[in-house]
């Protein structure tokens, strides 16, 4: 029978061409299936009059994959993309998996392509986690993607777990020390790292120590043993030196004695060493002294004995008084008074109202009238060759003077008649009032010694108001060497 449809499918493109209708024919053959296409445009081609198909218009966009030909409101041809699935041969709502594509049987009896699955398609429906045969590890604890798309999970580790595998000889963290003794961490992969050799000890992993176990030493003069930890180990002290981790020597390093006059010093190594003898005195293993103990000198006038650490001792003998009369208590007797006033310089205690005398019971008063000019003084012989002279005497002031200019003064002095020659001994003035006796010491020169000179106080005032001056107990002593 001659078929009236017009040619069917719309042309392939980016969007298929809508197909061009069948034109009736005598009997009604098929029309021609649209050509494929990334998705097909709806098809409107009209059946024809006869019994033959109406061409089928292109399908479209229903599948991206390029199932292509279109579907005609009559019945048309297979799709060409998909020669495997008869479109006539499923039941709508059927569903089913091509590989990792799901499909589902449209209401018109064709089936319909999904999206790939990223994991599994199963029953026609994309499933699972993951894609299966992978691995991996949550923690320590490895696993696996089943044929379903599901993780299961393998026993733990006992180490490491990389990738979903088990690996590593060791916990990372761990520490050891390797045969050798170097220290050894264990890394992130569960595999021993080493480190830098250790100088003393390696213990649990770790340098310690401060020795190297077996080694001898010497700390505060006791020996010492470096114990296997590294540590090390002190004994009982020394009694004279530590050496190289033991005792040994005879003596302290250091010390010092004297043998039969010769000065021996310790050795560091404990041994006495000898240097020479000594001239005068040996003594604390040294040299010292100016003079062999128990012999005897004049220094000057001063005799001396030689102590037995070599030194000169002055002996004790008594100093001489020089003086005659030194405390004025024999009276006027001895010293050589001049003065203008009527009243004698060397004065009793009893005819003065407010001074007593320092030794009871004459005193000197000095000056206590206007423009007064009085000499005290006494002639002395000092010994030749004196080693000390001492001159001390106690002094009391009172005075009237309340300015500091032309103060009243009184000098003590000694006059060499030989030479001409008045020295000062000490000045006191107005200036200088003191309440009560005061005791004023000093020395004089060894250059006087075997001189015949005078000694003596010189007061001098000005007018109206007066300044007394009052001495007693005067001590002007020499040391010389005697027998």
């Amino acid at each position: 029978m001659t078929s009236d449809g017009g040619t069917g499918g719309g042309a392939a493109g980016t969007s298929g061409a809508a197909g061009t209708s069948g034109a009736a024919g005598t009997s009604g053959t098929a029309g021609t299936a649209g050509t494929a296409g990334t998705s097909g445009a709806a098809g409107t081609g009209a059946g024809g009059t006869n019994t033959g198909g109406g061409g089928r218009g292109g399908t479209g966009g229903v599948d991206v994959t390029g199932i292509g030909g279109g579907v005609g409101k009559d019945a048309g041809s297979t799709d060409a993309a998909n020669p495997d699935v008869n479109p006539s041969e499923c039941m709508p709502g059927e569903r089913m998996c091509d590989q990792a594509t799901p499909m589902t049987c449209l209401a018109n009896g064709t089936w319909q392509r999904g999206a790939t699955c990223t994991n599994v398609c199963s029953g026609g429906s994309c499933v699972g986690t993951c894609n299966p045969g992978s691995k991996m590890c949550v923690g320590n604890l490895p696993q696996f993607c089943d044929s379903q798309g599901l993780w299961q999970p393998a026993p733990a580790c006992t180490y490491v777990c990389r990738q979903g595998d088990c690996t590593g000889v060791c916990m990372p963290g761990a520490r050891q020390c390797s045969s050798s003794g170097v220290p050894q961490s264990c890394n992130a992969d569960g595999m021993w790292e080493n480190s830098a050799a250790c100088p003393f000890v390696c213990s649990q992993g770790a340098c310690v120590g401060e020795c190297k176990p077996g080694q001898t030493d010497c700390s505060n003069n006791a020996p010492q043993t470096c114990n296997s930890a590294g540590q090390w180990q002190s004994g009982q002290a020394c009694q004279f030196v530590c050496t190289n981790g033991a005792c040994a020597g005879s003596c302290t390093p250091g010390a010092h004695q004297c043998a039969d006059g010769v000065p021996q010093t310790c050795t560091n190594g404990g041994t006495w060493q000898s240097g020479s003898a000594c001239q005068f005195v040996c003594a604390n293993g040294g040299c010292s002294g100016s003079c062999v103990p128990g012999d005897t000198r004049c220094s000057g006038a001063q005799k001396q004995t030689c102590d037995a650490t070599g030194a000169w001792q002055n002996t004790a003998s008594p100093p001489v008084q020089l003086l005659m009369n030194p405390g004025f208590d024999a009276g006027h007797t001895a010293w050589v008074e001049k003065t203008p006033a009527s009243t004698a310089i060397i004065t009793p205690e009893s005819s003065l109202m407010t001074v007593r005398a320092e030794t009871p019971s004459y005193l000197a008063w000095l000056a206590g009238y206007p423009n007064a000019n009085d000499d005290l003084s006494q002639t002395i012989t000092i010994p030749a060759g004196a080693s000390s002279i001492t001159l001390s005497f106690y002094y009391l002031i009172q005075t009237q003077e309340t300015s500091i200019a032309n103060p009243d003064a009184m000098d003590v002095y000694t006059y060499d008649a030989a030479t001409s020659m008045y020295t000062t001994i000490a000045s006191f003035n107005d200036n200088m009032p003191t309440p009560s006796w005061t005791r004023f010491q000093t020395t004089l020169p060894s250059t006087l010694a075997g001189k015949t000179i005078k000694f003596g106080f010189q007061a001098v005032t000005d007018m109206p108001k007066t300044t007394n001056f009052f001495v007693d107990s005067v001590s002007l002593t020499a040391t010389a060497c005697g027998p």
